[in-house]
This record gives C-alpha cells, sequence and structure tokens, in this order.
C-alpha cells in the first residue's frame, strides 16, 4: 500500500469532492479518482459513497480514515525532524501571514533578505485563516494571536498597529483634528457585515456607534482608497497610513489597535538553518510598537 494513495484518500475524505481534493493536492480530479478506487482495490472494501452531492465516507471508510491520519501523522512527523537537521540555510521557506501584514510589514524588506541569504527562497501565502503548520501547509505563520495550544515555537515579531485617519480634505470639511473624542458627527469606512468581527469592527462598534457609514469593503486596501477620496473616517494600517501626505492621523494606534505580531513555527521545522534565518531577519525587521 503506497502513501500517495492514502494522501488522496484523506484529500477526498475532507474535501468531500474530486475536484476540490485535486485543488488541494495540485493534481486532477481524474488521478485522484484513480487512486482511490485503486486504495479500494487493495483493500477490498468500498471507502465511499459516490453521490450527487459528493463523497461520504463509507462506515469503511471512516476506519480507514483514522488509521490513514496516523499513517499521516508518521509521516509528517519523519519530514519535519528531517527538515530540522538542514544544517544549510538554503531553499524555499512558506510564510503565511494576512495580505497586509504581507504587503507591509514583509514585503518592503524582501530585497535585503535575498541580499542576505540569496540561497532562500520565500514564499508568501497570503491568507485570514489560520493554516496547519503541523501538516506542513506552510513552514512560519506571522499571526497577531499568540497560540495556547500546539508544539510550537513562538518568537515575538513587532507590533501591527493601526489608527484612526481620514483625507486632510474631510478633516478640513468637517473641523476634524487629531486627538478626536467624538465620532458622532463622522461617517465611518469599515467592514461589509460578514467581516466586522476583523480588526477595526469591534472598534468601531464600540466607538462610533451613532455614526454614519459611508462605505463598506472587505479589503482593507480598499478601505485606504475609500479614505484617501474623502469618503470618511477608516482605522488603517499606519505603515501605509503614515506614509500619506493627503492623510492624517486622528487617533495614534495607542489608542485605536496596537497588538503584537507573533512568528509561529512547528518546533520540528525551527531547526532547520533556512526557517531559523528566516525567523531572525523578520524579528530584526518587525514593525515596532505605535506611538
Amino acid at each position: 500500500m503506497e502513501w500517495d494513495d492514502l494522501k488522496h484518500f484523506l484529500a477526498v475524505a475532507r474535501a468531500g469532492s474530486l475536484t476540490a481534493a485535486g485543488a488541494a493536492l495540485k493534481t486532477s480530479a481524474a488521478t485522484v479518482g484513480r487512486r482511490v478506487t485503486a486504495l479500494e482495490g487493495r483493500l477490498g472494501a468500498r471507502l465511499f459513497d459516490r453521490k450527487q452531492t459528493g463523497f461520504t465516507l463509507t462506515e469503511s471508510g471512516h476506519a480507514a480514515r483514522d488509521k490513514a491520519e496516523e499513517v499521516e501523522q508518521a509521516v509528517l512527523s519523519l519530514q519535519r525532524e528531517a527538515l530540522g537537521r538542514d544544517l544549510r540555510a538554503t531553499g524555499t521557506v512558506r510564510l503565511t501571514t494576512t495580505d497586509d501584514i504581507a504587503a507591509l510589514a514583509v514585503a518592503p524588506h524582501l530585497s535585503e533578505l535575498s541580499h542576505r541569504f540569496p540561497e532562500i527562497s520565500l514564499e508568501i501565502v497570503a491568507r485570514r485563516d489560520v493554516v496547519n503548520l503541523a501538516q506542513r501547509d506552510a513552514d512560519i505563520a506571522l499571526r497577531t494571536v499568540r497560540p495556547t495550544r500546539g508544539n510550537y515555537a513562538i518568537r515575538r515579531a513587532g507590533w501591527w498597529n493601526l489608527g484612526l485617519y481620514a483625507a486632510r480634505s474631510y478633516a478640513r470639511t468637517h473641523g476634524l483634528a487629531p486627538g478626536l473624542r467624538d465620532l458622532s458627527k463622522v461617517a465611518i469606512i469599515t467592514w461589509t457585515r460578514d467581516s466586522a468581527h476583523l480588526r477595526g469592527g469591534p472598534w468601531f462598534a464600540e466607538h462610533a456607534r451613532g455614526s454614519a457609514v459611508a462605505f463598506m469593503a472587505n479589503s482593507r486596501r480598499v478601505h485606504h482608497a475609500a479614505c484617501k477620496a474623502g469618503l470618511g473616517v477608516a482605522i488603517l494600517p499606519c505603515l501605509a497610513a503614515d506614509l500619506e501626505p493627503d492623510l492624517v492621523c486622528l487617533l495614534p494606534p495607542s489608542r485605536v489597535i496596537s497588538v503584537e505580531l507573533w512568528l509561529v513555527v512547528h518546533r520540528d521545522v525551527a531547526r532547520t538553518a533556512r526557517v531559523r534565518a528566516v525567523l531572525d531577519f523578520l524579528v530584526e525587521v518587525g514593525p515596532k510598537k505605535g506611538r
């Protein structure tokens, strides 16, 4: 029995379809289907009920999944241990973080990273959800929330600072100045309802209950553009907004949002030279605490 067959079986069990499993494995649905059929033939058991709505595990499939996940953990552990013994700072390091943090806190320093470690290739996956480091979805995660569980090595990488900003033209028209206390007469630029839990949304919900909503978007970059266009006030990353001459900071991050950035890596992978090099570099260039 081959690990690749089990890997394809697990992908279908988790995704519920050949197409989604193929996308996760970066292969075709036909290839996934052949692997699953081959595994069923070797086991002499039907692992899935094939329905129009997708693939669902049979009783035999559930039992096979438990055993396949045990094999998966053993394979991943072996891979991590092999990586941990890698002493050369060479190869690919996969970093996951949000789009904003990647663009503003990491990307400006990529040239320097490349100069210092020309044999390291940094691959950035920008996403909001938390990836599974144990399953090697990424080598390093850069997060604003420190994990409380898991076999991780964790290091502080700086601070993620957000302040309240307005276009200078909007501030003049509405008589706004730094140190603003009353938000009832301003219009806010905020998240769409399905993204209202993201940073800035709860702050507005608490401090701007009586404010009109000028604009909603599920992208911080769109908030930035709308704020610069003079639609209203917005909570923006200071790393970008402080460089805009057309924007004025009405409230500093100490009164809005200033949270620690954490580098999270599985302990087995943390011993790898290329991963250690990237971790040390990101700690060095990480943004400082806001005013």
